[in-house]
């Protein structure tokens, strides 16, 4: 029988140690304490994405995106005062993205974005826009159920210095997949992060979005 030396022997003891407290920080608990978790909780509310996790019954999360807020609003700046008039499509950035798992599989996702909106505040009067927009404010509007387990909001901002032609009621577009969510929650998260990033935007007039979803909705 082959004796193991008493320095090799501490040293394996002390192998299987770390390895197994390293083995009981993974999983949730490692995820839960991320950088962009935390990120993600300031872009949303900390009680939202709490309240994900716990809506999809899911025991893991893992994050993407969540770039912090004055991130986000320097690359709209930038898009809008680099804007053309012949220019259609516009850049959409995320926020933040939850895949919620059990086990391996994912049972859960909520995700928030937003980009330059290509409708304008006053296509929403039209009778196409006005069956599933609902206005909330003069600068605000909601699409509650845009598609399943999806809502939109628009909130016009006016950025200064942009070329003349740039129409002045131009809005952002703010939305929220969030399929296993109930509406409420969608709104939690899709209201405070629309809030995060236009408070780090330079609009002329900053649109107000509130933070109890509209009745109306």
């Amino acid at each position: 029988m082959t004796r193991v030396p008493k320095t090799n022997r501490l040293i394996l003891v002390a192998a299987l140690v770390i390895g197994g407290l390293l083995s009981g920080c993974s999983g949730g608990e490692e995820r839960a304490e991320s950088p962009k978790l935390r990120q993600c909780e300031t872009l949303l509310g900390a009680e939202s994405v709490r309240a994900v996790v716990k809506a999809t019954g899911g025991d893991d999360v893992s994050v993407s995106g969540t770039p912090q807020a004055d991130v986000l609003a320097d690359q709209l700046v930038r898009e809008a005062k680099e804007w053309r008039q012949s220019d259609l499509l516009h850049n959409s950035y995320t926020g933040c993205r939850m895949d919620v798992f059990e086990g391996d599989r994912i049972i859960g996702v909520a995700d928030v974005q937003v980009q330059w909106s290509v409708l304008t505040l006053r296509m929403m009067d039209s009778p196409k826009h006005s069956r599933t927009w609902r206005q909330v404010n003069p600068s605000v509007y909601v699409e509650p159920e845009a598609a399943s387990g999806f809502m939109h909001v628009i909130a016009a901002c006016a950025v200064p210095g942009t070329i003349d032609s740039q129409p002045s009621d131009l809005p952002l577009q703010f939305y929220v997949s969030g399929p296993s969510l109930g509406k409420e929650l969608r709104w939690d998260l899709l209201s405070t992060f629309a809030r995060s990033v236009v408070e780090a935007m330079d609009c002329a007039k900053p649109p107000v979005i509130p933070s109890a979803l509209p009745a109306a909705a």
